[in-house]
């Protein structure tokens, strides 16, 4: 079977279906004559049903290096209120006063052709980012997670504080069941007395966050994570 020829009037399909992704990164990468940013396969997600010519524009703009509140002035980010819009920009620049930053790249699906929004923060200027914190963006939807260690050391804090956030490490579900023997990320802390074993993808999480809530969220963190920058108010 011959392969299908990407020319400006190619029309963007689904993910993977009539053109393999493989064959649009190529195009992509040969037109541009740049290596592709991390987050091309959920751009192209976004991109079907515009030709190849379209595409291109869209892209070039999304190659440009944006501030969090340009991104989320864009039209496709209407699926949020605007006050998630606004805790997402105060909780942005929170990050950027602790030293960490989502490193300006296109904010889009996590993975594939999902329209499901990621915005990761790092430690900024460093080569390596571990995780600090992420925002995921769905329909009408948003949820902070923050990446916390060591549970245990923290549990007269988590015991103390208000309840949204004492939920996000005593709530039903997320056991690890499965890899209980072999799991080294595994979370087991206990809090008021009783156990809990998290699998280490469950825990921390707070959906709908607000801006009357980020002094806690924020308070939380650096209780985990002291910085002499940022201060938990008191």
């Amino acid at each position: 079977m011959s392969k299908k020829v990407i020319t400006e009037g190619t029309v963007v399909t689904e993910y993977g279906k009539s053109i393999p992704v493989g064959a649009y990164e190529r195009y992509f990468r040969e037109v541009t004559g740049e290596d592709l940013f991390s987050n091309f396969h959920a751009w192209l997600g976004e991109q079907a049903g515009k030709t190849i010519k379209e595409a291109l524009v869209s892209y070039c703009d999304a190659a440009r290096p944006k501030t969090v509140e340009e991104w989320l002035s864009e039209e496709r980010f209407n699926v949020i209120s605007e006050a998630e819009k606004a805790f997402i920009v105060a909780f942005d620049n929170k990050m950027n006063e602790l030293g960490y930053d989502y490193g300006g790249g296109y904010i889009g699906g996590a993975s594939g052709w999902s329209k499901y929004g990621m915005i990761e923060y790092g430690k900024t200027g460093t080569k390596s980012r571990p995780c600090a914190a992420r925002i995921y963006v769905k329909k009408g939807s948003v949820q902070l997670r923050l990446y916390l260690t060591k549970i245990d050391k923290h549990r007269q804090y988590i015991e103390k504080a208000p309840s949204y956030i004492k939920e996000a490490f005593v709530f039903e579900g997320g056991d690890c069941k499965n890899c209980m023997s072999t799991c080294k990320s595994m979370k087991i802390y206990t809090i008021d007395g009783q156990q809990f074993n998290k699998c280490c993808h469950s825990t921390a999480y707070f959906t709908n966050p607000s801006v009357e809530r980020l002094s806690d969220y924020m308070a939380l963190y650096l209780e985990f994570n002291p910085s002499k920058k940022l201060k938990p108010a008191k």
